[in-house]
């Protein structure tokens, strides 16, 4: 069987990743994550639950779900739970994780802009938060080694990698998306060559299947 790929993180990722470790080390606190769609909360939680797992400690990854706790079955108890998408998270969910926190687990909340609301609303959750962590977009040189590493067969020159990161709006999620489409466009050519032209034209096919 082969081996999984290791978890490929940008800096901002592998920087927030370090600090959302941090804060899952301190047991009964909770720890928030936030950023926008797309920009790699997912992988780095998945790569916090590994961190934690060589280290042996037992987690529990969830998302939440109306009146069900996220992290499953409440015993035994994980020593961190990470809640990903917690930004759709009810009272009653964020009143259950509360009460984990409470009972000793650390409790890692990752979600976009609105979870900073939601845990505003409540006082008793605001002052259990002992770390935030924000994933930033990516530099034009971060956006640049996405689109190598994740290109198979096409060619992009230097105006076709910045369009790719202004379109994308430096989210690695976008990149990834457009960088795949343009490698099914240059599998048609013979020197698999994708210009900026080509990127704009792949966006404009992109949108209205976005909306």
């Amino acid at each position: 069987m082969t081996p999984p790929r290791p978890l490929e993180l940008t800096p901002a990722q592998q920087a927030a990743a370090a600090k959302v470790a941090c804060g899952a080390s301190r047991a009964g606190t909770i720890t928030l994550l936030c950023g926008p769609r797309g920009v790699g909360k997912s992988l780095v939680l998945e790569a916090v639950a590994a961190g934690l797992a060589r280290g042996g400690r037992s987690t529990a990854i969830g998302r939440p779900t109306a009146g069900t706790d996220p992290a499953g079955d409440r015993s035994p108890r994980a020593d961190v739970v990470l809640v990903d998408d917690a930004h759709l998270a009810a009272g009653p969910v964020l009143a259950d994780l509360l009460d984990r926190c409470r009972c000793g687990s650390a409790v890692v909340l990752a979600g976009q802009g609105r979870l900073l609301t939601l845990v505003a609303r409540d006082s008793r959750i605001e002052e259990a938060v002992a770390l935030r962590a924000v994933i930033r977009p990516c530099t034009a040189a971060e956006s640049a080694a996405i689109i190598r590493r994740t290109a198979r067969s096409a060619r992009f020159d230097d105006p076709a990698t910045a369009t790719i990161h202004e379109i994308a709006a430096a989210i690695p999620a976008a990149i990834r998306r457009l960088v795949e489409l343009a490698d099914v466009v240059a599998e048609s050519r013979a020197g698999r060559q994708i210009t900026a032209a080509d990127v704009e034209a792949i966006h404009r096919r992109l949108s209205p299947l976005a909306a």
